[in-house]
């Protein structure tokens, strides 16, 4: 499940990542760019860390009004740059509390 990667992220790899600003230099929508709608924008990222430039490995979601150049900051695995981490605690949260509903509703449901 989505929360429970990120709740690992958090509490196991919380120490061992860092922040820098990288630049977008590719992206891809989910749906055909023009579609608003439960649209989606994923972006491969160049950033500099201990003077190196590297580009990450997976692609992290971006703004929809994002474009290639835009600046963003990013979270990298320290022992392992390429690697970008995209958890927000708020997110986690808001998904836990979305299971912790859906959870009660199937119970109360069953009785």
């Amino acid at each position: 499940m989505f929360w429970i990667d990120k709740l690992y992220s958090i509490f196991f790899k919380g120490n061992k990542t860092a922040e820098t600003v990288g630049t977008i230099i590719s992206f891809k929508t989910i749906n055909p760019e023009n579609s608003k709608f439960r649209n989606s924008k994923w972006a491969t990222v160049s950033y500099k860390v201990n003077g190196r430039t590297y580009q990450s490995q997976n692609c992290i979601q971006v703004p929809m009004a994002s474009q290639i150049g835009t600046t963003v900051t990013v979270r990298y695995d320290t022992q392992n740059p390429e690697k970008l981490y995209s958890f927000s605690i708020l997110r986690i949260i808001v998904s836990l509390i979305v299971a912790a509903i859906c959870i009660a509703t199937a119970i109360f449901n069953l009785v």
